[in-house]
C-alpha cells in the first residue's frame, strides 16, 4: 500500500475517500510539509458545482461562519480555497463515527445507548452550540447570532477517544451570510425541524435546542421521534408537537431527564430553556446526581467497545499510510509553487530510493498496539476491557517486543503506564458490604504478610513480630468499626435469608439507631415465609427491632412471599427515627420464573416492576428462579405480558435490550437462551 501511486491535491496528499456525495466528496489526507505530520479531512466540491456562482456564494458563507470558531466541541476549519477550479475546505479529522452510525450499530447488536453516555454527549453538544450562538468576531467585535439549523445525529461526531464534535455548518445562518433563505425552500433535515420554522418565524438558538432535544429523545428511545409514511405527515406531527416522555418507552430513563427533554421540545419556544448553556447545566446536574461514578472516559470505553473491530482495521491502514515516502510529493509541490510545472508524483520503489537519506515515516503510535491486539485476539480475550481489565491491558502494552528499540522511549512509556496503572488502582477502590469487608480485609492481611516475608532479610525478628502484631490489631479494629458502622445487614441478592450468619444478626439486635441512622420495624412479618429487600438488596430483619437503614434518602421496600403478590412501598427515614410498616395480607398471584443454565454468561439484568427498578445478577443462583408476575384482568384471570429488560455483560458498558414474554403460571424461562 505504501508504494502505490497517490493523488496530490495542492499541498495535501490524498490517503483515502471517506464520503463520496453528489455535490462534494470528503477525503482523508496528509498535509505535505517537511515537519508537519497532520492528518486532515478535505471536502472537495465537484467541478460542476464549483463553477456555479450561487453555490460558490453558499460555500463561502459556510467558510465565513466556521473559520473563526475554535471550540473543543466544534469541528475546526484549517484551510480553504480553490485548487484547479475546484472549491475545497480542509478540516479537523475526527477519528470516530457520527451518532447516526452509533444508533445503527447499537440496533444491529440489539443494544441501547447508556443513559449516562447519552446525557453527557448531548451536554457537550449544548456547550459547542452555545459557543457558536454567542460567538463574537475577535477583530470587529460583531456578534454572529449564528444558528446551525441542521442539528441531527448525522451531524454530531463521537470520536473513539470520547470527544464530541458538532460538524457541518453548511446551512448555518449568521449576520455574515450574503443572502437570505429563498422562500419556499426547506433547509435542514425534515424530521428535525422545529414548529417555529413551519410558522415562518425568525430563527434563533432555541431552534437548534429543539433539534438537540429530538436527538436526545431518539438516543434514549432508540427510535425516530417524528417518523411517518410521507413528508406531509411528518410536518403535521411537528406542528402538533405531541412528544411522549422518554420513560414511557424506555422505563430506565429518570423522570428528571424526562423533564429536561420535554422542556427542550416545547412547542412554544418561550417555554424552552433560555439558551443551551442553561440546558447544559441541567443535564450535567442530573448526570452527576443520578450517576455519581460516571467519568468522561466511560464514553471512550463505550465507543471503543462498540467499534473495536473497525478500529483495529483502520489503525492497520493508518500505520501503512505512515510508511509512505512523501519526499517525491513534496518535491512535486515545490516545483508547482515555483512555476516549474508539476513533476510525476509516482512513488519510487524501495530499490530506487537513494540512500543514505532515511525515508520519513509517520508514526501514529499504533504499530505496537496492533501487534498486542493481534496477540490478545489469538488468546480469545477482548481487545478493550472496562475498568476491571484495563490494568492488565496496560501491563501487556509495557511488555511489547520492539525491534531496534530506543531504550529511553521504552523506559518512558513503561514509567507512564506504571503511573496510569497506579492511578487506576486508586480510582477502582471497591465499595464493600459488611460481608465483603471481612473478606477484603483478610486479603489485605495476607498481602501485607507476604510483603513482610519478602523483606525478612532486611528486618530483625523483633521488628517482624512488632509489625505483625500492629497489623493484626489494626485490621481487627477496622473490622469492628466496619461491622458497627455498616448501614444495613446486606447479603447477596441471590442468597437465602435463612443462611445469614448468626453473629451478624446478634450485632444488629444489640445496636440501637446511631447518629445518621434510622430504623424500620415491620408488623405482621413472618420470618419463616417472607423475604425483605431494601433497594434491591435482601436484608436480615429482626422481628422485634426491625432493620437499621440510612437516613434522608428514598428507600424502596419490597416484601416477597412465594406465590403471593409482592408488597412494595417507598419510604424515607429521618435521623434517629424509627418508622413502622404494616405488611398487609398478601394475596395469591400467578408468576413465571426466570432461571439460568450453569454455563450462562455473567452480568446484570434490570427492569421495571411495580414502580420499582429491579436488578438481578446473572447467572441466577436461586434454584427456584426470579419470580416475574403475569398480568391479571378484572376477573382475576392471568394473561400474557411482555417485559422490556436490559442486560449488561460484566466488563461492558453497553446494555442489550431483551424482551421477555410470560404467558402462563409457573412457566420457566431460561435467560441464557435470550442473552
Amino acid at each position: 500500500m505504501s508504494n502505490e501511486k497517490r493523488d496530490r491535491f495542492g499541498r495535501y496528499l490524498i490517503l483515502d475517500h471517506l464520503v463520496d456525495g453528489g455535490m462534494a466528496k470528503i477525503c482523508r489526507a496528509r498535509f505535505l510539509g517537511e515537519q508537519a505530520d497532520k492528518i486532515v479531512a478535505i471536502k472537495m466540491v465537484q467541478p460542476q458545482y464549483s463553477a456555479d456562482e450561487s453555490f460558490k456564494t453558499m460555500f463561502m458563507d459556510e467558510i465565513k461562519v466556521t473559520f473563526g470558531l475554535l471550540h473543543p466541541n466544534i469541528i475546526q476549519t484549517y484551510d480553504y480555497g480553490v485548487h484547479k477550479g475546484q472549491l475545497f475546505v480542509a478540516m479537523e479529522y475526527c477519528d470516530g463515527r457520527n451518532l447516526k452510525e452509533y444508533l445503527e450499530k447499537l440496533k444491529e447488536r440489539k443494544f441501547v445507548f447508556p443513559i449516562e453516555v447519552s446525557t453527557y454527549i448531548i451536554a457537550q453538544v449544548c456547550q459547542g452550540l452555545y459557543y457558536a450562538h454567542t460567538f463574537r468576531d475577535k477583530l470587529t467585535g460583531q456578534e454572529s447570532n449564528m444558528v446551525h439549523r441542521d442539528i441531527s445525529p448525522h451531524n454530531i461526531m463521537l470520536t473513539y477517544d470520547g470527544s464530541v464534535k458538532v460538524i457541518d455548518f453548511g446551512i448555518a445562518k449568521s449576520q455574515k451570510n450574503s443572502e437570505a433563505t429563498q422562500a419556499g425552500t426547506i433547509k435542514g433535515k425534515l424530521s428535525y425541524l422545529a414548529p417555529e420554522y413551519l410558522e415562518g418565524l425568525e430563527l434563533d438558538g432555541r431552534y437548534d435546542q429543539f433539534a438537540v432535544g429530538i436527538t436526545l429523545w431518539e438516543m434514549l428511545c432508540m427510535r425516530k421521534l417524528f417518523q411517518e409514511k410521507n413528508d406531509l405527515a411528518v410536518l403535521k406531527k411537528i406542528q402538533e408537537c405531541k412528544v411522549p416522555p422518554p420513560s414511557s418507552i424506555n422505563p430506565r430513563v429518570p423522570k428528571e431527564l424526562d423533564e429536561i427533554v420535554l422542556k427542550a421540545l416545547s412547542k412554544d419556544r418561550n417555554n424552552r430553556y433560555e439558551d443551551l448553556d442553561k440546558m447544559n447545566r441541567a443535564l450535567m446536574k442530573l448526570l452527576y446526581a443520578k450517576y455519581p461514578d460516571f467519568n468522561s472516559t466511560d464514553v471512550a470505553y463505550f465507543a471503543q467497545e462498540l467499534f473495536k473491530d473497525d478500529i483495529l482495521k483502520d489503525r492497520e491502514k493508518l500505520f501503512e499510510f505512515g510508511k509512505i515516502d512523501i519526499r517525491p510529493y513534496i518535491e512535486d509541490l515545490k516545483k508547482e509553487q515555483e512555476g516549474g510545472g508539476a513533476a510525476s508524483p509516482a512513488v519510487s520503489s524501495e530499490s530506487e530510493i537513494q540512500a543514505p537519506k532515511k525515508a520519513q515515516v509517520l508514526d501514529f503510535g499504533f504499530e505496537d498496539e496492533i501487534k498486542e491486539e493481534r496477540k490478545t485476539r489469538s488468546r480469545s480475550k477482548p481487545v478493550i476491557t472496562k475498568k476491571s481489565g484495563i490494568n492488565q491491558t496496560l501491563k501487556d502494552k509495557t511488555n511489547v517486543n520492539i525491534s531496534n528499540p530506543d531504550e529511553e522511549k521504552v523506559k518512558k512509556l513503561r514509567d507512564q503506564n506504571s503511573t496510569i496503572i497506579a492511578n487506576i488502582k486508586k480510582l477502582d477502590k471497591p465499595t464493600f458490604s459488611s460481608k465483603d469487608k471481612v473478606d477484603g480485609s483478610k486479603n489485605d492481611t495476607n498481602t501485607s504478610i507476604k510483603k513482610i516475608n519478602k523483606d525478612k532479610k532486611k528486618s530483625s525478628p523483633i521488628s517482624k513480630i512488632a509489625i505483625f502484631v500492629a497489623l493484626i490489631v489494626g485490621v481487627g479494629g477496622y473490622l469492628y468499626t466496619s461491622l458497627n458502622e455498616n448501614e444495613s445487614m446486606v447479603v447477596d441478592t441471590q442468597t437465602n435469608v435463612k443462611n445469614a450468619p448468626d453473629k451478624t444478626v446478634k450485632i444488629e439486635e444489640k445496636r440501637q439507631p446511631a447518629s445518621g441512622r434510622g430504623r424500620i420495624i415491620f408488623t405482621h412479618f413472618d420470618k419463616q415465609t417472607m423475604r425483605v429487600y431494601i433497594n434491591n438488596e435482601v436484608v436480615e430483619v429482626d422481628p422485634i427491632q426491625g432493620v437499621a437503614v440510612p437516613i434522608s434518602q428514598e428507600l424502596v421496600i419490597r416484601v416477597q412471599s412465594e406465590g403471593k403478590k409482592h408488597f412494595v412501598k417507598k419510604v424515607q427515614v429521618d435521623n434517629g427515627a424509627a418508622i413502622e410498616i404494616e405488611i398487609p395480607e398478601m394475596v395469591n398471584y400467578p408468576y413465571a420464573y426466570l432461571v439460568t443454565s450453569t454455563d450462562c454468561t455473567s452480568g446484570n439484568l434490570s427492569f421495571e416492576l411495580w414502580e420499582e427498578s429491579r436488578n438481578v445478577k446473572i447467572p441466577i443462583h436461586d434454584s427456584v428462579g426470579v419470580p416475574i408476575p403475569l398480568m391479571v384482568d378484572d376477573s382475576g384471570k392471568a394473561k400474557p405480558h411482555t417485559y422490556q429488560m436490559f442486560f449488561r455483560r460484566v466488563g461492558e458498558e453497553i446494555d442489550k435490550k431483551v424482551d421477555i414474554t410470560v404467558s402462563r403460571e409457573d412457566q420457566t424461562i431460561d435467560l441464557c437462551e435470550k442473552l
